[in-house]
């Protein structure tokens, strides 16, 4: 199958178009010789270049056959309807009582702008000035002679059905081409747009706490007297923004990193069940603030000890979870590892916010965030799954994201480990 829009091996279909019976069968013997035949091409090939005729193997053309301009564009319209153009025709200049050959190019060419044609003639009622003047593509016709020789037959239907399939080809691959720099536009609009967000919102998560900061510290430093208790409650204040600030900061760090360069996770001795409680650990204040219920769980009969990449089980851990206590109003958390082939497989499932199919597939984008708009309800600067899925890819392994609007989210990946017997 070649490029032709569905035409196999190439489109060597033509359209003789001559008011004489015996022309067509002309033209037949030519284009469409009986198997076995010795072409008069291959006879004068051999005389020339003295070797012995040798039987056509060229590939045949498909020929059909009008005897008037009206019955050419029928032909030429419902062909090209049904998806099986001609390439080429051959066309008379004196067809009484109908068009003449001008007036029934110009149709086919109205009809199928494709087409490619040669005109026919031994005599014609019109001048070459007005065939020029009216037939202004050049390059889309030819003229033989009557009575025409057999080979320039043949050079011509091979050269013009071979045009017509480049000229397909050509078409074809721009339009793939212009396909591809649209939807690559798309994704470049699409990733500016995400770029624009994370701006923004990481210019507001970053000034929130260090506005905290600067403001106690004014408070504290006045010149007002402050008692005791408020001096605590600012200082913790303070403590508690130095520490998002601190963990931000951190994060993006982190990600630069990870970007950069190739996360290093040496693989070491672990328990699965440990490091779920470590999470569990981490995060129980901040869900419990929120009323979540956090719990860990272990597949049955899943070895206790294993030797693998231990940072990165840890860190895609981490944020995950931070994820789902962040999306979750209400219900719980539940923190998972299993055994897969080559390794362990760990999934954080949430009750919360869940995500539509739109928003799993924005989310793919690096800093992308589910919502990105000015009043959106969650904190992050967007960076938590991206940092994540460098995790998993740095353990051996990757991350899967799954979730349904109001139906929560499921986080999982995977990473290359043993276990340690």
């Amino acid at each position: 199958m070649n490029a032709s829009r569905g035409i196999p091996d190439g489109n060597r279909r033509i359209l003789v178009v001559d008011d004489n019976e015996a022309i067509h069968r002309d033209f037949a013997k030519i284009l469409q010789p009986e198997e076995g035949t010795i072409h008069d091409v291959d006879a004068d090939a051999a005389l020339l270049f003295g070797a012995a005729p040798s039987i056509e193997k060229a590939q045949p053309f498909d020929v059909s056959f009008a005897s008037q301009g009206q019955e050419a564009l029928t032909a030429v319209a419902a062909a090209r309807a049904a998806g099986r153009p001609f390439a080429m025709a051959f066309v008379d200049m004196r067809m009484p009582p109908g068009w003449d050959g001008l007036r029934t190019i110009m149709e086919l060419w109205a009809a199928d702008p494709e087409i490619q044609t040669v005109i026919c003639t031994a005599y014609s009622d019109r001048t070459w000035e007005e065939i020029v003047a009216a037939l202004r593509a050049r390059d889309r016709w030819l003229v033989l002679k009557k009575p025409f020789d057999v080979i320039e037959v043949l050079q011509m239907a091979n050269a013009l059905t071979e045009k017509w399939n480049l000229a397909r080809f050509a078409t074809t691959k721009r339009e793939a081409m212009e396909r591809l720099v649209g939807i690559r536009t798309a994704d470049l609009v699409r990733e500016q747009k995400v770029v624009r967000e994370f701006l923004m919102s990481a210019s507001h998560e970053l000034l929130t706490p260090l506005n905290g900061i600067l403001g106690t510290l004014e408070m504290l430093s006045g010149t007002d007297p402050v008692p005791q208790a408020e001096r605590v409650r600012f200082a913790r204040d303070a403590t508690r923004c130095a520490e998002d600030l601190h963990g931000l900061v951190r994060r993006i760090l982190a990600f630069n990193q990870a970007e950069s360069e190739r996360l290093e996770c040496p693989d070491q001795p672990f328990r699965p069940l440990e490091l779920l409680g470590e999470c569990l650990h981490r995060h129980r204040s901040a869900a419990a603030a929120k009323g979540i219920a956090v719990e860990v769980h272990a597949a049955e009969r899943l070895p206790a000890d294993w030797i693998g990449p231990v940072e990165a089980i840890r860190n895609a851990l981490d944020l995950l979870t931070d994820n789902a206590v962040k999306f979750t109003p209400q219900g719980r958390i539940r923190l998972e590892a299993e055994s897969t082939e080559g390794g362990l497989r760990f999934l954080v499932r949430d009750t919360g916010i869940g995500l539509s199919a739109e928003q799993l597939e924005w989310i793919r984008i690096p800093f992308a965030q589910a919502d990105g708009s000015r009043t959106r309800r969650h904190s992050g600067i967007g960076i938590g799954l991206p940092l994540a899925r460098r995790w998993a890819q740095a353990g051996g392994g990757g991350l899967e994201i799954d979730g349904a609007p109001d139906c929560g989210v499921t986080a999982s990946f995977r990473v290359s480990a043993r276990p340690h017997r």
